[in-house]
């Protein structure tokens, strides 16, 4: 039987990746992905070579190609001032 240990952290979603609305750069500056069930899952950032990246549905994107998939999280249906 395999244990699994779910830690409770309050992420605040921030940056959305275009083309993959399963993954976010939460306000802790790390990079996750929601799963089918619901968890939060933290990706880690890998090493390609020499460069840098994340590696989102097996495609590695190194640190400067995924800037430019980052978009502001848009916070819709909150009123104003709220």
């Amino acid at each position: 039987m395999i244990k699994r240990y779910i830690h409770w952290v309050p992420v605040q979603r921030l940056w959305d990746i275009e083309g993959y609305p399963t993954y976010f750069f939460g306000d802790d500056h790390e990079l996750y992905r929601i799963t089918k069930r619901g968890e939060l899952k933290r990706i880690r950032r890998s090493m390609k070579r020499y460069t840098q990246g994340y590696v989102l549905k097996s495609t590695f994107y190194s640190l400067k190609q995924l800037r430019l998939l980052l978009r502001r999280h848009d916070l819709t249906g909150r009123p104003a001032g709220f």
